[in-house]
């Protein structure tokens, strides 16, 4: 086990933080069984009491579930997403071991209004947008329902194109040579309405995220402007913090 500089860290916060990395890479899976207390101790030299107080830490975060007589578990409860990575919600479900697919509620064009138009910069010959409302699952289960608007004169026909299945970035980067370069996302807290609900599966008034995401394409771009609701009960988002310094470190390493 390593020291950082000067200052020792505990054995089991060090025992804790490699498992905590290995499960949000997905070397574990959620519902997977994670190696035994024994086989823990022997794989990273030190005593079972070390090891419990480690894997009572993940329990407590929500990231192992302990079951009685078994041994822990992947929490299988909340899907977990890494921040900042630029992601789809198709490849982040299968990277988990999940099947994603979608229902789609709406899917054709439309005419932008002011602030869309602003925001996705439309030309004036072109003001329409692809209008996709969809709610998104993971093995089945709602996860988040969501409004996606593309500009008509980036993809044109795209609301022919099945998205009950397929990726939506892949379709853009196959059939119209589009691809996300950066983006911005806004998180904020809200609760669920009626209608959201019963698309959702989920009690109404429950907590939720509201995510709200602008994406761009190499030139500057805009090409998506998505607005989501998502289940907070099945939704868990993990930043990495560093320092100034690391951040600096690493920048030179490169």
């Amino acid at each position: 086990m390593m020291d950082a500089g000067d200052i020792k860290i505990p054995l089991y916060v060090q025992v804790r933080e490699d498992l905590k990395r290995r499960i949000l890479k997905g070397e574990y899976l959620p519902g997977e069984q994670i190696p035994t207390e024994n086989e823990l101790c022997k794989r990273y030299n030190v005593s079972r009491i070390t090891v419990e107080k480690a894997l009572a830490s993940l329990v407590h975060e929500r990231l192992l579930e302990r079951k009685q007589g078994k041994g822990s578990y992947v929490s299988s409860d909340k899907i977990r997403r890494r921040l900042p990575r630029l992601y789809s919600f198709t490849e982040d479900m299968r990277e988990l071991g999940l099947e994603p697919s979608s229902v789609v509620l709406d899917l054709a064009a439309a005419d932008a209004d002011e602030e869309e138009r602003d925001l996705l910069v439309l030309p004036e010959s072109d003001a329409k947008v692809i209008r996709i409302r969809r709610v998104r699952l993971a093995n089945g289960k709602p996860i988040l329902l969501e409004e996606t608007l593309v500009p008509r004169y980036l993809c044109p026909d795209l609301e022919k194109q099945n998205l009950e299945k397929g990726s939506l970035y892949e379709i853009l980067r196959s059939q119209y040579g589009l691809s996300m370069d950066h983006a911005e996302e806004t998180y904020e807290v809200t609760i669920v309405d009626k209608e959201t609900a019963k698309l959702l599966e989920c009690g109404i008034g429950q907590p939720a995220f509201s995510i709200e995401r602008i994406a761009y394409l190499k030139n500057g771009s805009p090409f998506e402007l998505t607005s989501s609701v998502g289940r907070g009960d099945r939704l868990r988002f993990t930043l990495e913090l560093v320092s100034d310094t690391a951040r600096f470190m690493r920048k030179v390493d490169v």
